[in-house]
C-alpha cells in the first residue's frame, strides 16, 4: 500500500468570539479576501451530540458561523464563531497544541504597522531571526496578537540561511 500524497497545509482554524469583528480585521491587517461564508448568525447554529462527536467539541457547544479568508498565497484561515460551556482563553506560546500561525511578507515594517492599525498588539518591534539555522542579514520575525488573543507571526526572510547547507528542502517563502 502507497502511502497518502500530502500536498500541503489547506487551511488554518481559528475560533474567534465576532466572526463579523474576525473577517474585518483579517481583511484590514492583512489583505485578507472571505472566499465564503458558510452560513452566520441568521442561520440555525450546528450543535449538538453529532456534531460535538465529530470535531471533538466539549458538550453544548454551538457554532453561530463559518467562514473562509483567503491570505496571500498558502493556506487559507477558516474562521469560526463557537460558544460552549468549556470554553478557554487561546493558548500561549508555552501552551501544547498549535500556539500560532506565520505569514510571510516582503515588507515586515509595513506589515506590523497596519496590524497594530487594525488592532492586533506586536509583542516586540521587528527584529533578526536570532536561530542560527535561520539567521541572514535581513531576516526578521515579529509576534503578535490579534484582538481575539491568537497570536500570529511576520517572519521575512530574504538572505540565504544556514540550514540550506545541511539539506536540498527548503521551507516555503514566495520564489518569484
Amino acid at each position: 500500500m502507497t502511502a497518502p500524497v500530502i500536498r500541503g497545509v489547506n487551511h488554518i482554524g481559528i475560533t474567534v468570539p465576532d466572526i463579523e469583528a474576525a473577517k474585518a480585521f483579517l481583511v484590514e491587517a492583512f489583505g485578507g479576501q472571505v472566499i465564503y461564508q458558510s452560513f452566520g448568525p441568521q442561520d440555525p447554529p450546528r450543535q449538538g451530540p453529532e456534531f460535538e462527536r465529530a470535531v471533538g467539541a466539549s458538550p453544548g457547544t454551538v457554532v453561530r458561523a463559518q467562514a473562509m479568508v483567503k491570505i496571500g498565497i498558502g493556506a487559507d484561515i477558516e474562521l469560526f464563531e463557537m460558544h460552549g460551556p468549556e470554553q478557554v482563553q487561546p493558548v500561549r506560546a508555552s501552551d501544547f497544541g498549535i500556539t500560532h500561525f506565520a505569514l510571510y511578507t516582503d515588507d515586515i515594517e509595513a506589515s506590523v504597522e497596519r496590524f497594530e492599525k487594525a488592532g492586533g498588539t506586536p509583542f516586540t518591534a521587528p527584529r533578526a531571526i536570532p536561530y542560527a539555522t535561520e539567521k541572514g542579514a535581513g531576516n526578521r520575525v515579529c509576534y503578535g496578537r490579534m484582538p481575539w488573543g491568537t497570536t500570529m507571526e511576520f517572519i521575512t526572510t530574504p538572505d540565504r540561511m544556514a540550514y540550506h547547507d545541511q539539506t536540498d528542502l527548503r521551507r516555503w517563502q514566495d520564489e518569484d
